[in-house]
């Protein structure tokens, strides 16, 4: 009988210590305000949010990385030099069993290093004395590039490993398929296949819609870098988030009652919603990232005076590869004839996310007005954004407007002035624009 006890008694323990344990990913859903005005047009914004917990270093993922470094004319001096330095830095960061490749490509591709394990001191020695030989060439050959390093991760791929290509590049690409929509198409290619393109555009003169492009469909990274000085420091913040992995296939299903209709994810027409449910789908999360969307809701005249909004599941497996607990939340919201007591009950931290994801639509808009010539639209549409943002309910007037508007006017200052937007302007508002869009840093 004491036996029985203290198997129960340790059952119970362990069951308790493993609900107290908290998540590798954690689900937060929240409604932009705890009621909504009855007589206005009946929206409801809901923020739903994934969050990473910080990852612990002695658990960290196995690599099967390759570095795609462009060494065209225009890397010539500096710009190689330091590429060089940062690729070799890479060698040093992985460990003794992980996966190391490294293409380069000018008009020609060429593979320098074959996919092969990292190993110990000397090895790792004369890995790094053969990146210290790369010198410049012709031209940009920026897709054969992507296409010989993915090769090289798909000899050693394995679901286990982090599965990465790095691309680093200065120039347009000029020798073979240099569309944004052949780019897209590669990335959504290797994505399929489980490999992820983070790209680093160097300098003022490379394509950052390429760049963009390739990161986004493969979900990944995109940066941009002005000063080559900043690149070894790039790659080791591309790689610790690479090495954090906590999460595949992840999984947010988003479903609202009957009598809500589910709009769209607001500033994410690639994400489809159907009518009252939609699925939002990630293959990886890293230590501490997080994900935002917001879900624009629509409630018909008939619902109730209170009304679960959406109801908001999350399900993913674990980088051991069994399925986490699948977490379950609600938003709900009150209809109210009171418009002050509606505007009052604003949560700031989804309003604050709400302002950014217009003023990123605003930017974007703007930069596709002043390519096609529309300088004068383009400028009225940033200027009425801020005009927006500055008329706004005082509880939305969150930190940073101020400073956000004055990046609208100042890049509205610049197309109207010349009626298109500086390389490097341009470039700084697209790489703000993935930071936010994908939440990640600056």
């Amino acid at each position: 009988m004491k036996k029985l006890l203290l198997v129960s008694l340790a059952a119970a323990l362990a069951q308790a210590a493993s609900a107290s344990t908290p998540p590798d990913v954690t689900l937060r859903v929240t409604p932009e305000r705890d009621y909504v005005y009855r007589l206005g047009p009946r929206e409801v914004i809901v923020q739903v949010e994934v969050e990473a917990r910080k990852s612990d270093d002695a658990r960290r993922a196995p690599m099967n990385l390759s570095i795609v470094l462009d060494r065209s004319g225009s890397m010539e001096g500096a710009k190689l030099e330091k590429a060089r330095q940062a690729a070799a830095m890479a060698v040093d960061k992985l460990g003794d069993d992980d996966i190391f490749s490294l293409v380069t490509y000018d008009d020609q591709t060429d593979l320098l290093i074959p996919p092969e394990r990292v190993g110990g001191r000397d090895h790792r020695e004369e890995l790094k004395a053969r990146i210290h030989r790369i010198q410049a060439g012709g031209s940009t050959a920026l897709h054969a590039g992507v296409t010989l390093g993915a090769k090289q991760v798909r000899r050693f791929f394995e679901k286990e490993r982090v599965n990465r290509v790095i691309l680093l590049s200065d120039g347009i690409a000029n020798v073979g398929p240099s569309s944004t929509s052949d780019l897209s198409h590669l990335g959504r290619e290797l994505r399929g296949d489980g490999i992820a393109v983070s790209t680093i555009g160097l300098g003022d003169d490379y394509n950052e819609d390429l760049m963009t492009a390739l990161a986004e469909a493969s979900n990944a990274n995109y940066y941009y870098v002005k000063d080559a000085e900043k690149l070894p420091g790039i790659f080791a913040e591309e790689l610790g988030a690479a090495r954090s992995l906590l999460a595949r296939s992840v999984v947010i299903r988003i479903e609202t009652p009957e009598g809500v209709r589910l709009k769209e994810i607001i500033g994410r027409p690639e994400i489809e919603c159907h009518d009252r449910v939609v699925e939002i789908k990630m293959p990886e999360l890293f230590g501490s990232e997080k994900r935002r969307f917001l879900v624009r809701c629509l409630a018909d005249e008939k619902t109730k005076d209170t009304v679960e909004a959406a109801a908001v599941s999350l399900n993913y497996a674990t980088i051991s590869g069994g399925a986490a607990p699948a977490q379950r939340l609600a938003a709900k919201v009150a209809f109210t004839d009171d418009q002050k007591k509606a505007d009052s009950s604003i949560k700031v931290e989804v309003a604050r996310e709400n302002s950014i994801v217009e003023n990123r639509l605003a930017k974007e808009m703007a930069v596709k007005l002043a390519d096609e010539g529309k300088s004068k639209d383009a400028v009225a549409l940033l200027r009425s954004q801020a005009a927006k943002n500055a008329a706004a309910p005082a509880p939305m007037q969150v930190p940073g407007v101020a400073a956000e508007n004055q990046k609208l006017e100042e890049a509205a200052k610049e197309i109207d002035s010349s009626g298109r937007l500086e390389k490097r302007s341009r470039k700084s508002i697209q790489f703000e624009n993935y930071a936010d869009k994908y939440q990640k840093s600056r």
